[in-house]
């Protein structure tokens, strides 16, 4: 059971931080670069952070999972990754708030923004939120890398 548990909290990371990383580090400059419009990249963008965000809540509730099972073998290692999921997790929650916020101010139907300064601000928003989920993400990743090393050679010795 362990190894496809975390077979699955590998593929859902992987989906989720590998599909945020390139479409934040690529995607959305190319949409920038060849669409005429920033609201036109705004209106891809508003729809692919929705299934990001979907991505990462079903990886977060692995992450609680395996942190509780750290937790169980190596206490210090599976606080750490408890406190990189809670920062995960508030980003999550944040990040669905200001998203509502900036749906507010774009009409689609009319391609355009009615409130320049909330979005500006929500957008500043959005960002910050992404990057704290993103490099808590990374730090996850990383520490469940090294637990993993330390459950297992526990478990040999036991």
């Amino acid at each position: 059971m362990t190894v496809i548990f975390r077979a699955l909290l590998l593929v859902t990371l992987a989906l989720f931080w590998g599909g945020l990383t390139f479409y934040t580090g690529f995607v959305v400059r190319i949409s920038h670069d060849v669409l005429n419009d920033p609201i036109d990249g705004g209106l891809i963008t508003q729809r692919v952070t929705g299934v990001l965000q979907i991505l990462g809540a079903v990886a977060c509730v692995f992450m609680l999972q395996n942190s509780m099972a750290v937790f169980v073998s190596v206490q210090k290692l599976g606080g750490i990754l408890f406190v990189c999921c809670l920062l995960f997790a508030l980003s999550l929650v944040g990040l669905y708030l200001v998203h509502g916020q900036l749906d507010a101010v774009i009409d689609s139907v009319d391609r355009e923004v009615t409130n320049r300064d909330a979005f500006v601000l929500g957008h500043r928003r959005y960002n910050q939120l992404t990057t704290l989920q993103w490099l808590s993400g990374t730090t996850y990743l990383l520490i469940t890398a090294w637990a993993w090393r330390k459950v297992d050679s526990n478990r040999c010795r036991g």
